[in-house]
């Protein structure tokens, strides 16, 4: 198998990482270095050519080849069963509806979100238990790591020029989960995105930090407090509204027990977040969202909220999302009374599914 990469020869293991440091081709963290055995293993268990072109990386426009995944892959500490997660997750983010350019350069801290469904999960050891988002499972934090040394060494999104986020957050270094499948009174989000039952599948969403809110009782208890979580006059789901904007609710393991016992389907849990997550258009005007920006001359609800948003009186209220179909809902987590909402970016960072194929 013939890789074209350059080939850079390092006295050792140390020198390697350090030369990586050097070039800024690590995002800070150490690396494994990607030895030619390293990443022809990757690319033989895929079986794919290496100079398979799946697109370009924005904003550096970076060309991201099968081969160029699996150095990053091999970088970030993955097995080769893992690495067709990340090429999924990579095709997914290249659909323009996500519209990476966007989110590699917004002022926005969204960062990509990986979510894995289908019989993967538990192959290769994805975590979709107690401390779902945290540490302490290699496929999740090696997994999400990849996806982001992609964007990073591809893409060149670094910090300041031209990664203009404000804050990001701790998913820019690694951002993957798994639903509880198991766990769920509802069909699994890949299939609920078109993919098919038994099928492997990845979902790719731009989203901020998760929100833990304390939740328990009836359905309708659990629901009022997420509700109150998402509702904030500041949040960016509001700003870009009328680009299209999505959110995320994860619901715990034990908490979506009291769904199936009351018999809530997912489209239900959607139409009541939807209905009840709202902000008084006073609260979201009192933000200075409505002052015109210099750039633009006019205010971010002028050119981005559609026309039929009730503008008419303060106490109108603004969904949080154009529709109840964008609010993905997900089970996965430990079984505590606990449940957590990521808001979305909007204005693309849209979430996109793509199937994984398994060698």
């Amino acid at each position: 198998m013939k890789l074209q990469s350059e080939i850079v020869e390092v006295g050792g293991y140390h020198e390697a990482v350090e030369l990586f440091f050097q070039r800024r081709w690590s995002d800070g963290l150490p690396i494994v270095p990607p030895t030619e055995e390293k990443v022809t293993e990757m690319l033989r268990y895929v079986g794919r050519d290496p100079q398979e072109v799946l697109g370009e990386i924005p904003p550096f426009n970076g060309v991201a080849t099968i081969e160029k995944l699996a150095i990053n892959s091999v970088m970030a500490g993955c097995l080769p069963q893992y690495f067709p997660v990340v090429i999924a997750a990579v095709e997914a983010m290249l659909d323009p509806k996500h519209n990476l350019n966007g989110t590699q350069t917004t002022q926005s801290g969204t960062e990509q979100l990986i979510i894995v469904n289908g019989p993967i999960v538990k192959q290769i050891g994805i975590n979709y238990g107690d401390s779902v988002f945290g540490r302490g499972f290699r496929a999740n934090g090696t997994i999400g790591r990849a996806v982001r040394l992609i964007l990073w060494n591809l893409g060149r999104n670094f910090p300041g020029d031209p990664d203009r986020s404000t804050f990001s957050h701790p998913g820019s270094w690694s951002f993957c989960i798994a639903e509880d499948e198991d766990s769920s009174p509802w069909e699994p989000l890949h299939v609920e995105k078109g993919l098919s039952p038994g099928s492997s599948g990845v979902t790719v969403f731009c989203c901020e930090a998760p929100h833990p809110t304390l939740a328990h009782g009836t359905v309708k208890q659990i629901l009022i407090s997420i509700c109150g979580a998402i509702a904030g006059p500041g949040s960016s789901n509001y700003v870009f509204l009328g680009g299209g904007t999505e959110i995320l609710v994860v619901i715990s393991a034990l908490n979506a027990e009291q769904f199936r016992r009351e018999g809530w389907s997912k489209r239900d849990v959607k139409q009541y977040i939807w209905e009840h997550s709202r902000a008084p258009y006073g609260k979201i005007e009192s933000t200075g969202m409505l002052t015109p920006t210099e750039l633009a001359g006019s205010s971010f609800v002028d050119l981005l909220w559609p026309k039929w948003i009730d503008r008419s009186s303060p106490e109108s209220l603004i969904p949080i999302t154009p529709s109840p179909e964008d609010i993905h809902v997900l089970v996965c987590g430990g079984r505590g009374s606990w449940c957590a909402v990521c808001h979305g970016w909007g204005y693309g960072g849209l979430a996109v599914t793509r199937e994984i194929k398994i060698p």
